[in-house]
């Protein structure tokens, strides 16, 4: 296995490139601080409020802009660079975590503070993952795309080990102060990093235009609906984001209120996701060398949502690590290949208006996450997060079996 993952590392070489090695390092922190905020601040909420309703309220408060404003993509990265707007994202991250660190070491943090910061770092969120992806085909070249997944997903998936379990160690020992210091320092250091970004990735496929942004939205569906294998992308991620990734939101109350353990348990649970991304690298990479990439990315979509229906049941702390290992080997599969699939297939002059689209897709969330935070307030967690798999799972299988698209190259 490991002979022929190293044959894949030629994808390394990549990163001799400057400007896509500085993204690429830009990106490793980057979703450091996802993997480490998202918990760190999921358990803060549950601390104020005790209410898994209200934990599920801030994730959609992140996740709302990706909805709202996600779809205009194209339209504004034809004003706005890529580079610009990954760089303004940051400055809005810094700025947040530096001020919840501010208010914690004072004792004056508050949910309505979590509230509205959470809404500012989505709207940059909103963009500075799309414009990550969408610069990666200017940086490498299309056929070389793929293999800048591939080799952005180690640091990715690297991170889901460690981040959580820095999240723990800080939580348990330097409290919700730690935790945030931890966030402002990292995102200095992206900050650093991205703005060396050369001048000429600001240049790069942007082209003003007089569509406006509804006029960019409809002709980005109607391009979808001509290629199967992009909108089989675009359902399934929509799926994927509104219930099988929702257990995200949920696990610190699944540590607390049905495992019955603390923090650093949670590090350790949110750190099963970042095991199984890594063993999935090694697999993911060689079913793609014999599987088409569609029904790669389906099956592990499937493997995903079957995984956190069972976690869902799960009363026991080694079952409930294995399924998150499960879901994490899913996730690998998904990611890799969602993004390869969308950007090898767009044209160059779509691209945006697609990214723009699986942004939307990805802004499936929200709703999720608002549903199953009222259904765990009702009916308790196990029983929201059990049904919302079991929809995650059926939906995948509808989305392989009815789109043919994903079934061939």
């Amino acid at each position: 296995m490991f002979v022929r993952l190293g044959s894949r590392w030629k994808a390394a070489r990549l990163l001799s490139i400057p400007d896509f090695r500085n993204l690429w390092i830009s990106s490793s922190i980057w979703w450091q601080t996802r993997w480490m905020d998202e918990l760190i601040v999921g358990w803060v909420v549950l601390e104020l409020t005790d209410s898994a309703g209200m934990v599920a309220l801030v994730s959609f408060c992140r996740m709302a802009p990706f909805m709202l404003f996600g779809p205009f993509f194209s339209t504004v990265v034809r004003y706005v660079s890529y580079r610009r707007l990954i760089v303004y994202a940051q400055f809005i991250n810094c700025f947040v975590n530096g001020l919840f660190w501010i208010l914690a070491l004072l004792g004056h943090l508050a949910f309505l503070h979590v509230v509205l910061g959470s809404v500012l770092i989505g709207l940059g969120s909103a963009y500075d993952w799309s414009c990550r992806r969408a610069l990666i085909p200017d940086l490498v070249g299309k056929d070389r795309t793929t293999d800048a997944m591939v080799l952005e997903t180690v640091p990715q998936n690297i991170s889901r080990l460690i981040g959580p379990l820095m999240s723990g160690v800080l939580l348990e020992f330097a409290g919700t102060k730690g935790g945030f210091l931890a966030l402002f320092l990292l995102q200095i250091v992206q900050i650093v990093v991205i703005v060396r970004l050369s001048a000429d990735t600001d240049r790069k496929g942007r082209k003003k235009g007089r569509l406006g942004p509804m006029k960019d939205l409809l002709l980005g569906f109607r391009y979808s609906r001509r290629h199967p294998r992009i909108s089989g992308v675009l359902i399934i991620t929509f799926i994927m984001n509104a219930f099988a990734f929702s257990y995200q939101v949920l696990l610190p109350v699944f540590v607390r209120d049905v495992l019955f353990l603390g923090p650093l348990e949670l590090g350790i649970l949110g750190a099963g996701t970042g095991i199984g991304s890594i063993l999935g690298i090694a697999l993911i990479d060689r079913l793609g060398q014999h599987y088409r990439d569609g029904l790669v990315f389906t099956i592990s979509s499937l493997v995903n949502a079957l995984a956190t229906l069972v976690f869902a049941v799960s009363t026991s702390f080694p079952l409930s690590l294995i399924m998150l290992i499960l879901v994490g080997v899913g996730q690998t599969g998904f990611g890799i290949m969602q993004s390869s699939i969308v950007l090898r297939t767009s044209s160059d002059a779509m691209r945006p208006r697609v990214m723009g689209l699986l942004v939307l897709a990805i802004g499936g969330g929200p709703p999720g996450r608002l549903l199953l935070g009222g259904m765990a307030a009702v009916a308790g967690a196990p029983l929201a997060l059990t049904i919302c798999g079991g929809i995650a799972s059926l939906g995948v299988v509808g989305v392989l079996w009815k789109v043919g698209g994903l079934r061939k190259d």
